[in-house]
């Protein structure tokens, strides 16, 4: 199974808003991202993603809604527990890893430290480490690789025009 994680786009302050939904300026950089990668060679994309989870929090399920319309189009995104940015990323982890061999694509919408806690763990077996510097809006492909996963690519917003 490929995943693809993403962290939200940018949100507006607590100030600002205490839901903290996306500002324009990341509703954009999210457009911008999910409509580039729609637009690429299917290669990139491939398999098809088939599901989008968000952790319930509004940045989140609006990031995984410009994503899903774009990359997922017959599919709803959904909530998930456990991708909070303090909940313990091994849960998300254990059913990635029970997953593994399983053909498909799974889009992760989330937020840090939790985000940056899974691809710790999936990438180099410790939640602690962060071999990726997450982004607004930018997405990670990972997957199956001999026993453990490795990153296929990584496409930031400040890449894409």
């Amino acid at each position: 199974m490929d995943v693809y994680l993403v962290q939200h786009g940018q949100a507006l302050s607590a100030e600002q808003d205490s839901q903290r939904p996306l500002s324009e300026q990341g509703r954009a950089a999210t457009t911008k991202m999910a409509d580039h990668l729609a637009a690429l060679d299917t290669h990139l994309i491939d398999p098809p993603i088939a599901e989008v989870r968000h952790s319930g929090k509004p940045r989140a399920q609006q990031t995984a809604e410009i994503f899903a319309r774009a990359l997922c189009p017959h599919g709803r995104p959904t909530a998930r527990e456990g991708m909070n940015p303090k909940d313990d990323p091994r849960v998300v982890y254990e059913e990635l890893a029970a997953k593994r061999e399983r053909d498909g694509a799974l889009l992760l919408v989330g937020h840090l430290p939790h985000l940056a806690g899974l691809a710790g763990l999936l990438l180099t077996g410790d939640a602690e480490k962060a071999p990726v510097r997450f982004v607004n809006a930018a997405v990670l492909k990972i997957n199956p690789a001999d026993k453990g996963w490795a990153v296929e690519w990584y496409l930031t917003p400040t890449c894409v025009r």
